[in-house]
């Protein structure tokens, strides 16, 4: 089980990065022209953060695999990857559909990132 989780965390941290690398370049070039100055903003933090929390999904991939029996590692990736869905997600389909309902996945997106972070902290209070 945890060697497929190891799997599903790192790709999914590896595909988020990429999707933030692939909106960033698209916001500053192709939407720039198509996309109000606010939505652009938006799509620019979003892909901040699918930079940021891809990365923390190869992390935590990294660190199931060396600590395979961590609760706290798996509950972290599995905040992490329904953040990234949640929030990224909700906002960019907002913008690039002008369907802005689904912006309200965003706070509860944030609140899983958030999760996230805090079971990393558990997880190393526990090894402390």
């Amino acid at each position: 089980m945890t060697s497929v989780l190891v799997k599903i965390f790192t790709i999914a941290g590896g595909l988020a990065g990429c999707a933030g690398v692939v909106l960033g370049a698209l916001s500053a070039h192709l939407l720039k022209q198509r996309i109000e100055p606010a939505g652009l903003a938006t799509l620019e933090t979003v892909s901040a953060y699918l930079l940021i929390h891809g990365l923390l999904l190869v992390v935590i991939g990294a660190l199931a695999e060396s600590t395979p029996g961590s609760v706290s590692i798996r509950i972290a990736g599995v905040f992490a990857a329904a953040g990234i869905i949640l929030f990224c997600g909700g906002l960019s389909a907002s913008v690039l559909s002008g369907v802005h309902v689904f912006a309200t996945a965003a706070p509860a997106g944030g609140i899983a990132l958030m999760g996230a972070w805090l079971s990393i902290a558990v997880y190393a209070l526990s090894k402390a």
